[in-house]
């Protein structure tokens, strides 16, 4: 299916009415609340969310705001994926998650949200603001996310799956899943894709491929207790001014931590979220003629992308308007951010060691206004296809590396085209077929670090809104006799085109579709559907 990781808690900036991050979440009941740039955006990502075949949305620790981003959602099925505290508890210690992603400021506002108007009467006695450890902390958190979350399902149908259910029995649950989306299971791929990659993975955090087999939490004796008996002191607690289904839910949710094996936590070193890469000399751009289109021998990189921000912020298009975000998607640096706005120096700057890695979270809007400034476009599927030959291995992939890795690929020479497929998918510059009143969608092509490598996933038929943005989609750019560095738009121009753009957003009786084929025309010089 295709998968939306975290798109209203990762893509919306903090500033959005509808951000998960947002210490007072809205309650939708109220009367219109969102700007009009806000607006589209929501429309059409919820159009992608709802497009055929059906997509799949993870969310996750939504707190405060799981009644808002499910009433986005009324009708679709609901999975609710569990997993017992101490089995948390060991992720967050393997992966030094407290820290890395900042989960004491995360505490902060969860509890301070918990004495709004809104929801002091049933949470604000649940977490204390009195400076807890952190196992005693990540307990309170577990307990009343699951709380807020049985809170928001008690009239909702729902499917529990644990994640221990699914250790003890994958093919069950799997089974289960499937039958609840109402769809065929898939068929187990073995081998995996087949992919040159660089080695042992540096960072395994983000992979989904590892495979359990038994239920082992790498923790000492006394800090699974205290995460322990900290979920049971609010679930406790929770019993006596919270509804008795809501408590008894989340109990249940929450049960299982006596089917773990302790053991005690490996020595490991300092963990750093991928090692700098050695110096590796970074081909100047070329253009590599095949097929009908001369292709851009790299990925468009970090340091390429942030000048452009730096250059259009300068000209008045800040990334991020309205908490909506135009260009890329500005994530911290442990949550997969590589680029970074700094407000006091005005400009974007990018994670150090990997100036010279590929840029993504970037929509296809960011990838336009690239291309439009480079000289160049976007390729077509049709291109991408042509110039794939049959049976190319992708390098870089299915987390065979846990990152990007450098836009040289190793072996090939400064005159060849780098990672044709693997490293990052791609933007394209077309789309499928729309109808007029319909938010234009364009394809993505090729194989990521992230991603299956297989001939099959590579050549898959897939497309999302434009501004959608990924961690696996970044940008190739191609030319051809109607694309030259001459032809090249100054920040200024681009500028004033993408605010035109936005100015013009609301206007009555103006359809989503034609609104985006505005900005396709503005960006490409080409209608949408040519």
């Amino acid at each position: 299916m295709p998968q939306h990781n975290e798109p209203f808690r990762q893509q919306l900036s903090r500033k959005h009415p509808l951000s998960p991050r947002d210490r007072i979440p809205l309650d939708l009941t109220g009367e219109a609340w969102l700007g009009d740039l806000e607006l589209h955006h929501l429309t059409c990502a919820l159009s992608d969310l709802y497009g055929r075949p059906r997509h799949l949305v993870k969310e996750t620790n939504l707190f405060f705001a799981a009644d808002t981003v499910l009433s986005l959602l009324p009708s679709s099925p609901a999975l609710v994926l569990t997993r017992a505290p101490v089995g948390i508890a060991s992720s967050f210690a393997r992966g030094r998650l407290w820290t890395r992603w900042a989960y004491a400021g995360r505490y902060a506002q969860v509890a301070a949200t918990a004495r709004t108007t809104r929801w002091r009467d049933g949470f604000e006695p649940l977490l204390p603001q009195d400076d807890p450890d952190e196992p005693i902390a990540l307990g309170r958190l577990i307990a009343v996310n699951a709380l807020l979350l049985a809170h928001t399902l008690a009239r909702r149908e729902h499917t529990v799956v644990s994640y221990e259910q699914h250790v003890n029995g994958p093919v069950e649950t799997m089974t289960r899943i499937a039958a609840r989306l109402d769809i065929a299971l898939p068929a187990d791929e073995h081998p995996r894709s087949s992919h040159r990659g660089n080695g042992k993975p540096v960072d395994a955090t983000f992979a989904t491929t590892g495979q359990k087999s038994s239920l082992v939490a790498e923790l000492d004796r006394h800090t699974a207790e205290l995460v322990s008996e900290s979920v049971h002191s609010v679930l406790s607690h929770a019993r006596q001014i919270l509804p008795a289904q809501v408590s008894a839910t989340a109990a249940e949710w929450l049960a299982g931590d006596d089917l773990y094996e302790l053991c005690e936590p490996a020595s490991r070193r300092r963990f750093e979220v991928r090692l700098a890469p050695p110096a590796q000399k970074t081909p100047l751009p070329v253009y590599c003629p095949m097929a009908q289109a001369s292709w851009r021998n790299t990925l468009v990189t970090n340091g390429e992308m942030a000048d452009l921000l730096t250059m259009l912020h300068s000209a008045g298009v800040p990334n991020t308007q309205y908490g909506t975000n135009l260009l890329v998607c500005p994530m911290p640096h442990e949550r997969g951010g590589r680029l970074h706005f700094d407000p006091k120096r005005r400009r974007w700057l990018v994670s150090s060691g990997y100036e010279a890695h590929p840029a993504y979270w970037v929509t296809w809007v960011g990838a336009a206004t690239m291309a439009a400034w480079s000289g160049a476009r976007l390729p077509t599927r049709d291109e991408a296809l042509e110039a794939t030959p049959s049976g190319l291995l992708a390098h870089n992939c299915d987390y065979s590396a846990g990152d990007t890795s450098p836009v040289a690929e190793p072996g090939r020479a400064a005159g060849q085209v780098h990672h044709m497929v693997g490293n990052l998918q791609i933007w394209c510059g077309d789309g499928p077929t729309r109808s007029e009143t319909e938010p234009e969608q364009r394809f993505l092509f090729g194989a990521a670090w992230n991603t299956p490598g297989t001939a099959e996933a590579i050549r898959a038929m897939r497309s999302r809104y434009l501004l959608g943005s990924s961690r696996g989609v970044g940008v190739r750019l191609v030319r051809d006799r109607h694309t030259t560095q001459a032809t090249g738009l100054g920040a200024w121009e681009l500028a004033h085109r993408i605010n035109t753009w936005i100015d013009g957003l609301g206007a009555p009786d103006v359809s989503l579709g034609k609104q985006d084929r505005v900005l396709v025309t503005a960006l490409t010089g080409t209608a949408a559907g040519s």
